[in-house]
């Protein structure tokens, strides 16, 4: 594929244990999926009530970074059995982010628009307990009929 924007659908599934509690956290939305070299973007943006914000995943192979813009930011990094370290802008205050990261799996079609993307991580926010969180992503090409 070149560097051209093709529609994709995306399904994002953040899942989050913390003790006995589990939550989970789903975005569907429509988006833009390139391919720039060795690199995979996918841009989307979350509805919340009336908020926007803004999505950039960037798939390489030695990392993964979540940018979120708008109401609240964050320049996530996932580096595999690796520990990093950003802020998290939030409208009630900025949170210190710790993540270590255990396992990133990427599947790519080679033919579409088409693949997946897992995470598993532990987060510690401003030095609280530590919660286990999975990220899930999927991406579909969008009918162009």
């Amino acid at each position: 594929m070149s560097e051209e924007r093709t529609p994709v659908q995306v399904r994002l599934v953040t899942e989050i244990q913390d003790q006995e509690q589990k939550d989970q956290i789903v975005v569907e939305e429509p988006g833009d999926y390139i391919q720039k070299g060795n690199a995979y973007i996918l841009r989307f943006t979350e509805t919340h009530e009336e908020e926007q914000i803004d999505n950039l995943v960037t798939i390489q192979e030695d990392k993964v970074i979540v940018r979120r813009t708008g109401p609240v930011r964050m320049n996530q990094i996932f580096r595999n059995k690796q520990v990093t370290e950003n802020v998290y802008h939030h409208p009630y205050g900025n949170f210190h982010m710790e993540t270590t990261t255990h396992t990133i799996q990427h599947q790519d079609s080679n033919e579409s628009a088409n693949g997946s993307l897992q995470i598993d991580y532990d987060l510690v926010m401003n030095g609280e307990q530590k919660q286990r969180h999975r990220l899930s992503l999927q991406y579909n090409e969008e009918d162009q009929t």
